[in-house]
């Protein structure tokens, strides 16, 4: 039924409800793991930034999205014995970074946490899990990161 499966990940502790789910659909359905990570970019910020602070700053934010994706294929190996994993991080907004990979990859299905911004921050910007389930082709499985 699922050949390819995405999970975007932030590397925080509320994505991992998310990532079980979709490290046992990939093994159930002997699927391909995607793990994704977007460094978010940001004009605004990024035009008060001097191109060598700017160049350091996504650098770490670089490192630590290979760190969590990493940390993802280590654990479906560890958890499930998924070992076909494939990686990537990737900067832009994250919702457009998300549909893109899916496109991109031939996703079947995205697995992704809920929660994030919430109240007045979330009517501003806007839940990424909202606007990938609003746009995206496939079917995605979103996982309440509260774990309610």
């Amino acid at each position: 039924m699922y050949d390819t499966i995405l999970v975007p990940t932030d590397g925080s502790e509320k994505s991992n409800g998310a990532l079980e789910h979709a490290i046992d659909l990939a093994s159930t359905y002997d699927a391909t793991l995607h793990a994704q990570y977007v460094v978010e970019s940001s004009p605004a910020f990024s035009a008060e930034l001097d191109p060598e602070t700017e160049d350091e700053i996504y650098g770490s934010l670089f490192e630590a999205g290979r760190r969590a994706v990493e940390d993802v294929a280590a654990r479906a190996d560890d958890d499930d014995g998924v070992t076909d994993v494939e990686t990537a991080v990737e900067r832009g907004r994250p919702h457009e970074e998300i549909l893109a990979h899916v496109d991109d990859a031939d996703v079947d299905l995205v697995v992704m946490a809920t929660a994030g911004r919430t109240g007045a921050s979330r009517e501003l910007i806007g839940s990424v899990a909202e606007r990938v389930v609003r746009s995206s082709p496939v079917p995605v499985l979103t996982v309440n990161a509260d774990g309610e």
